[in-house]
């Protein structure tokens, strides 16, 4: 039988690739395997490869533009937010290397640490769930066009 949607000249293994990797670095991501710092900068780097597939696949379906659009737009505000996020890990790990002089100094630092790592895991946990859900909605434009 003739096929009415035409082949696109595109590049179906690097597409799997995405999806596959996507996945696995989001649970890293998720999980913060190797901490809230670079599990950002993982962030950054993942968000940064999906524009650029968005960017260079051709989708047959024109009625799918308005939606890639949108999903280019949240790309770039979670990367924002993820660039917010590293500032404020950076800003923590030098903190936690400043000396202190006295107990109140100590017990200070102590609480605003606890503070702190509260902040990044609440962050970190609402970020993981926003990445996940434009890698969702990501995986069904690419597999579904």
């Amino acid at each position: 039988m003739f096929d009415m949607h035409p082949q696109l000249p595109e590049n179906s293994d690097e597409i799997t690739l995405f999806i596959t990797e996507g996945t696995h670095r989001l649970a890293i991501i998720f999980f913060n395997d190797y901490g809230y710092l670079q599990s950002a900068r993982m962030a950054q780097t993942y968000l940064d490869k999906a524009t650029l597939i968005m960017e260079s696949k051709r989708f047959a379906n024109r009625l799918i533009l308005p939606e890639v659009k949108l999903l280019k737009a949240s790309a770039g505000e979670i990367a924002r937010e993820y660039v917010q996020f590293e500032t404020f890990c950076l800003d923590c790990e030098r903190f936690n290397h400043l000396a202190t002089s006295n107990w109140i100094e100590w017990l200070s630092k102590c609480a605003v640490r606890a503070v702190s790592r509260s902040y990044c895991a609440t962050v970190s946990h609402l970020l993981a769930y926003k990445i996940r859900t434009f890698h969702s909605s990501l995986c069904s434009l690419l597999t579904e066009t």
